[in-house]
C-alpha cells in the first residue's frame, strides 16, 4: 500500500516524510545507504534498518528484493538516497521512497535512533 500524500518526483520515486516511514517501517524495506561508520555516529540509524552502501546499491541493485516491494531509502540528508531511489526506479522497482531530509530530519523530528549496530 502506497504512502498517501507522498509526492512522486520526475525520476519516478516518491518523497516520504520521517513520520510516514516511522509509522510504516514494518511494511517497508528500509535501507540506509550511508557508509558503515556513519550508522554509529551522532545521527545514528533507524533501528533494524538494512544497510546497503550507496556504491553497492547503485552498482548491484537489490537482487534479493522483489520489484514490487515497497522500499524506503535513507542517508544523512536525503541526497545520496535520492540518487539510489532513481537508480532503483530505473531497474524496475515500482514503489520506491526517499526519506526527505534523511537522518538529519529524522533526528530533528525526534524519531527513535540507534547508535549501536542494529542493522542487517
Amino acid at each position: 500500500m502506497r504512502i498517501p500524500d507522498a509526492p512522486k518526483t520526475s525520476q519516478g520515486y516518491y518523497e516520504a516524510r520521517p513520520g510516514d516511514v516511522a509509522t510504516r517501517a514494518a511494511s517497508l524495506v528500509v535501507i540506509d545507504v550511508r557508509e558503515t561508520s556513519e550508522l554509529t555516529e551522532e545521527l545514528g540509524h533507524i533501528h533494524g534498518v538494512r544497510h546497503v552502501p550507496m556504491q553497492k546499491l547503485v552498482e548491484e541493485g537489490l537482487p534479493d528484493v522483489a520489484l514490487d516491494a515497497p522500499v524506503a531509502l535513507v542517508c544523512r540528508s536525503g541526497r545520496r538516497s535520492a540518487t539510489c531511489a532513481a537508480s532503483l526506479v530505473a531497474r524496475g522497482y515500482r514503489e520506491v521512497y526517499n526519506l526527505v531530509g534523511g537522518m538529519i530530519r529524522w533526528n530533528a523530528e525526534e524519531h527513535p535512533i540507534a547508535r549501536t549496530p542494529t542493522w542487517r
